[in-house]
């Protein structure tokens, strides 16, 4: 049995390969650069470096429908945003394998954070109150009639890229306007989203036409960016709210494959506010395995054309840490100027503190990533640990749609 997963460069890639080899499967992993850590598992039987997802998205596609031509696998199976960008080719890839995937037009209406008011309002679920300026001028209008704390969002983004949490309504307006810069985004202008102080909560979904069949709730114990991000150290928790609304919106979608969300917790409410959709696996599916619910299996019967019962619950209470990544949590807030000795100690204090946990990577039987990962991890250390660090990690594993929109359909056509 043959499988292709694509891209490898994440730990919930590396989880999900080594999960397949145990099942049986025989992996060949695609991703845009040599410095994929995963790609070194032995879980993997062949590695093939495609063109840049987000520099080249028309190359990488063209370098996976090459391989189903030349190869014959089982299925496809693409890990974190690429699947946004092969969803678009699924017709041509099924000729091929099989392939599980929503239409690219819902995935990227349901990704888009200026979308989610309309659907999250449809489908009954909470959000935060959000502002869509349509002009520039409009934007400062709006953040200078504001006497609270705001979240500035592009309206696509991984891992709070280009976000930004701003407590002092006075520098919105500057903020705002910084960001746009930065990002290029005057073609497609940031929310304006209500901050929420609270516990990041976090979930991710394998439904069925738009039915849950199993799901993972967590909170994050701490996250990278410090504001809100990625989590680094992560435990399962009971959240009957947070079950409510994805089932809410997994049958307002009726969506069949993997989705997650992210809801910030109001600390003074314990009210839930949707904050985030992506439709994909999230790396909470690690977590979900050591806690009870293997959606990685389940999600293989789906492929093979196996009906899903509801997968059994989780067990609350179950910790996983990503290690280096942890890591950077502590390095971030040892050198964070606005915070003072005591805090920092106190972080210190914290992050040594052992706890009952399991590791994302760790594995004492396959090595290879862990070394690759750290080479590369000393070798860029001052640039991680700059502001746009979690971009640079990922660079060649985030999917950009305008990068993606150009050229669209000469590409499409050298590929039906």
């Amino acid at each position: 049995m043959k499988a292709l997963v694509t891209t490898a460069s994440t730990p919930t890639s590396l989880f999900l390969v080594r999960r397949l080899k145990q099942m049986g499967y025989k992996v060949t992993t695609v991703d845009s650069h040599t410095r994929s850590f995963v790609s070194y598992s032995n879980a993997v039987s062949k590695r093939i470096i495609a063109p840049s997802l987000r520099y080249d998205p028309h190359g990488f596609a063209e370098a996976i429908i090459d391989e189903l031509r030349q190869e014959q696998y089982d299925f496809y199976l693409p890990v974190l945003e690429c699947g946004y960008l092969m969803s678009y080719y699924q017709d041509t890839i099924k000729q091929y394998t099989k392939m599980i995937s929503m239409p690219y037009h819902h995935i990227t209406h349901v990704h888009n954070k200026n979308a989610m008011r309309d659907y999250a309002k449809r489908a009954q679920v909470r959000t935060p109150h959000t502002l869509a300026p349509d002009t520039l001028k409009d934007a400062f209008r709006m953040l200078e009639t504001l006497d609270s704390a705001v979240v500035i969002k592009p309206q696509v983004a991984c891992n709070a890229h280009g976000q930004k949490i701003v407590l002092d309504p006075k520098e919105a307006v500057w903020e705002y306007g910084r960001i746009v810069k930065q990002y290029g985004l005057e073609a497609q202008l940031p929310i304006i989203q209500q901050y929420i102080k609270g516990t990041l909560i976090s979930s991710v979904n394998l439904a069925v036409n738009g039915e849950v069949k199993g799901n993972v709730v967590f909170r994050a114990l701490r996250t990278v960016p410090t504001s809100g991000g990625t989590s680094s150290y992560r435990e399962t928790v009971a959240s009957p709210e947070a079950e409510l609304f994805d089932a809410r919106l997994i049958k307002h979608f009726n969506w069949t494959g993997f989705i997650s969300f992210d809801y910030m917790e109001d600390e003074s409410t314990g009210n839930l506010y949707l904050i985030d959709c992506n439709p994909r696996i999230a790396p909470g599916a690690t977590l979900g395995y050591f806690a009870g619910v293997d959606l990685v299996e389940a999600f293989v019967d789906l492929l093979n054309g196996k009906d899903i019962a509801i997968l059994p619950k989780q067990q609350n209470g179950v910790r996983c840490k990503l290690k280096f990544l942890d890591l950077g949590w502590l390095l971030y807030n040892l050198i964070d100027k606005g915070l003072s000795g005591k805090q920092k100690r106190q972080c210190f204090k914290t992050w040594i503190k052992r706890e009952k946990s399991y590791n994302d990577i760790e594995d004492i039987h396959d090595m290879r990533p862990w070394f690759a990962l750290y080479a590369f991890l000393l070798g860029n250390i001052g640039k991680l640990l700059g502001s746009d660090g979690g971009e640079i990690f990922l660079e060649h594993s985030l999917y950009d749609e305008d990068t993606f929109g150009k050229g669209l359909p000469e590409s499409a056509a050298t590929m039906l």
